[in-house]
């Protein structure tokens, strides 16, 4: 992770979007997600509605091959696996670990084409398509 004044920023490197951990309202850790200068995404941390799988997205047309999903932690959970998938005659499939993120988010992602994206979270378990980055 690296520090950007006193606002920690990881950079992708596969992706090349950056995720920024902040802080909401009653001090609840957020999670904000940006391709290149834009916000992506703005997770909130809760307890009432848990976004295991809150955002997943892949590589523009034309560019070069890549995808990406992130979300929030269950209660109890530490650990989480990204399983990344082709589409149409594209079979491959790419189990990656999730990078855990002060302790209530998670990040993952992989070089290559994929289509969707299937999360375990402890005992849960979400799938999900990968929406194309602009």
């Amino acid at each position: 992770m690296e520090q950007t004044g006193e606002v920690p920023l990881l950079r992708l490197p596969i992706s090349g979007w950056t995720v920024r951990v902040g802080r909401a309202a009653a001090d609840r850790a957020a999670l904000e997600v940006y391709e290149g200068c834009r916000v992506a995404d703005v997770c909130v941390a809760t307890t009432v509605s848990v976004s295991v799988l809150r955002g997943a997205r892949r590589n523009a047309r034309g560019g070069e091959p890549w995808a990406l999903a992130w979300g929030q932690l269950p209660a109890g959970v530490s650990e989480v696996t990204a399983q990344f998938t082709g589409g149409g005659r594209n079979r491959e499939v790419r189990h990656i670990p999730a990078v855990v993120i002060e302790g209530s988010y998670w990040v993952a992602e992989a070089a290559g084409n994929f289509a969707g994206v299937t999360v375990q979270a402890g005992h849960v378990r979400v799938s999900g398509r990968l929406r194309r980055a602009r």
